[in-house]
């Protein structure tokens, strides 16, 4: 549901629910006064203030304060005048000659007979209103003109101190009490309807929003700085080798190596100056190819013993020739899906900078396999100086090392644990890298398992 129908929704509750309520309390208020005055209960006028009110609600009865020109005879609210006690009270309504309606005592039309006829004398056929109190009795005479006919009103009530009609004031006075409350309560809960409706549907949302938004600029803003930096960096570690290219070829050029044996040391330095801008163009490449996911790099089911046996038989003589012993453990095994050549890339980087910065010249690495709980654990373990533990969270960052120069580029490109990193998130894995007492460095894989093999 969108922010736009929500907003609909709750105009609607907030007009239709109270309107609801009320017509509902006058509904349940006009049903209990109706059941009152059915069980025989009935009103007494005792004053001339009541009077005066049960005239204004006997007026709007019978002419329903209408200001068209046509009379309606309206029998709806006539059962509210059966409120008045009968003995105690007559009214009755006159079109032109004939009466359309009567109630009560008829013999209390006398009274007032006399005032009538002069109210009459006096205003002919105008329409008029007229009261009086009388010594213990209360008149009204009202006429209104509908269509070209006269429509006449007459009450008359006499006076009565009665005992009985205190249950009907103290239903009256509960009905009034229940309105009030049923309408203070119906209030409240709207508005707490209401405000855990906003709360729930408007401000949280947005809240969540605003976070989501803040974080967004957050990553946005430090994606730019490490968008600068390894444009920085890019640039520094092409240009390293690229002067050192220059300035020999200038060398060969000025006749500097006037020698055969200095013009192949010349181009010797060359070459390997080539390779190492070769080398990291390579790694540049594969890196921003990585950033395409699995369409760009095809993942497939790999069975991670086999892989890792493979793996070892493959670079064993490579790693005795730089008298590196590499021993691989494995204690359990499973199939993952993933790539065996990010697996391979993986495994190749993070032993060979264990090689190149080892601080033995006897060096040993292990590898080892495990799975617990689903989740298959490549360890990589040397015997290395290891890492100063500020530069721990950093060795993953593009281009970064700990050479604070970086005028060493021949020791690597700096973007190979930043290569395994990401290769390690594109099959829903995770990397640790840790120090090892008294010395040496620990490089933990945990990537999530297909199924446990025996």
């Amino acid at each position: 549901m969108t922010i736009k129908h929500k907003l609909i929704i709750s105009h609607v509750i907030v007009f239709i629910v109270p309107v609801m309520m009320t017509a509902l309390v006058i509904i349940i208020s006009g049903l209990g006064l109706l059941i009152f005055a059915r069980n025989g209960n009935h009103i007494y006028v005792e004053s001339a203030w009541e009077f005066q009110h049960a005239c204004e609600a006997i007026h709007y009865i019978v002419f329903d304060d209408d200001d068209d020109d046509d009379y309606d005879y309206n029998s709806v609210g006539y059962w509210l005048i059966g409120l008045l006690a009968p003995e105690q009270n007559y009214i009755r309504v006159v079109e032109e000659n004939k009466i359309i309606y009567s109630y009560g005592n008829e013999s209390l039309q006398s009274i007032g007979k006399t005032l009538l006829e002069d109210v009459d004398l006096n205003f002919g056929d105008k329409e008029f209103t007229y009261t009086n109190t009388l010594e213990n009795d209360f008149v009204y005479f009202e006429r209104q003109i509908f269509d070209g006919q006269s429509y006449s009103l007459y009450f008359v009530s006499r006076r009565s101190i009665h005992d009985e009609d205190e249950d009907l004031e103290e239903a009256l006075q509960n009905t009034i009490y229940f309105v009030v409350g049923s309408l203070i309560i119906f209030v409240l809960a709207t508005s707490w309807f209401l405000s855990r409706f906003i709360l729930n549907n408007f401000l949280l949302p947005l809240n969540h929003m605003a976070e989501k938004l803040s974080e967004s600029l957050k990553e946005s803003k430090l994606q730019e700085e490490s968008r600068k930096e390894l444009v920085a960096s890019i640039s520094h570690d092409l240009r390293t080798p690229l002067t050192t290219i220059k300035a020999y070829v200038e060398g060969l050029l000025d006749n500097v190596a006037d020698t055969p044996d200095k013009k192949l040391r010349y181009l010797q330095v060359i070459n390997k100056k080539a390779d190492e801008l070769n080398n990291l163009i390579e790694q540049l490449f594969l890196f921003s190819k990585m950033s395409l996911g699995e369409k760009a790099v095809p993942f497939e089911v790999i069975d991670l013993k086999s892989m890792l046996e493979f793996f070892v038989s493959e670079n064993l003589y490579v790693w005795q020739k730089s008298q590196a012993e590499v021993t691989l453990e494995i204690e359990s095994n499973a199939q993952i899906i993933g790539s065996f050549l990010l697996l391979e890339r993986i495994l190749s980087n993070i032993i060979g900078n264990s090689i190149k910065y080892r601080s033995e010249e006897k060096f040993a690495c292990k590898i080892n396999l495990k799975v617990e709980k689903k989740i298959a654990i490549l360890s990589v373990s040397d015997n290395g100086i290891g890492v100063p533990e500020e530069s721990l969270k950093k060795l993953t960052d593009p281009f970064y090392r700990t050479d604070k120069a970086r005028s060493h580029t021949e020791n690597g490109t700096g973007l190979g644990l930043a290569i395994t990193l990401r290769a390690v998130e594109m099959m829903n894995g995770a990397l640790k890298i840790e120090n090892l007492k008294p010395h040496g460095l620990k490089v933990v894989i945990e990537l999530p398992i297909l199924k446990e093999l025996d």
